[in-house]
């Protein structure tokens, strides 16, 4: 279901502790309660974003999974928010912030290489750790698949797990490009779903 407004804290909440493990998440804020603390705050700018230039899906009742789409002009058509202009960096604390610019970069970079055109972007996706293993993903991914597909428009994404490579490969993504995120040990995926749907008539 779409999330509402007034769902925006409570589905901040969700994405915080479903994303506390991310393996780049533990490396920008290795300490789980200031990453809670931050991301909470970080994912309702994110949200409310989306809600004004892309599209936000929850499933259950109270809410176990959140995804955060936003459509993404191609690059030059117009000014794209990042991590700054979402509040990152005022909400990440001082010793994380040289972190958050490395991680910032890699992201611009790949989008560069990997989605230079107009596409949908999943910019987050999240379900709490007692609901995993549900499909409640996959239901997530569908829904804005469907967003997506109504609009004509590729689908795009990072992420930095083999094991999430695979998820996403699985539905009908592939790798386009990838880089090492400096410091970390990690490299970033960035990964396309083959084709659009077709556009609403």
């Amino acid at each position: 279901m779409q999330l509402h407004r007034e769902q925006v804290s409570d589905a901040a909440d969700v994405l915080a502790h479903g994303m506390v493990d991310v393996p780049a998440g533990r490396w920008l804020l290795p300490d789980p309660d200031e990453f809670l603390e931050v991301h909470r705050r970080v994912f309702a700018d994110l949200i409310r974003l989306a809600l004004a230039e892309g599209h936000v899906d929850t499933w259950g009742e109270p809410i176990e999974g959140v995804a955060v789409w936003l459509h993404r002009p191609a690059l030059g058509a117009a000014q794209q928010p990042g991590i700054q202009s979402l509040g990152g960096t005022r909400w990440f604390p001082a010793h994380a912030v040289e972190r958050l610019g490395r991680y910032a970069t890699v992201i611009h970079q790949l989008r560069e290489l990997a989605r230079p055109d107009e596409h949908v972007y999943l910019d987050s996706v999240a379900v709490l750790p007692q609901a995993r293993r549900q499909g409640i993903a996959s239901r997530l991914l569908e829904l804005g698949h469907d967003w997506a597909d109504r609009a004509g428009l590729p689908c795009a994404l990072e992420t930095e797990t083999a094991s999430n490579v695979a998820f996403y490969a699985h539905r009908g993504y592939s790798v386009v490009a990838e880089l090492p995120l400096p410091g970390s040990g990690l490299t970033v995926s960035a990964m396309r779903r083959a084709e659009p749907g077709p556009a609403a008539t």
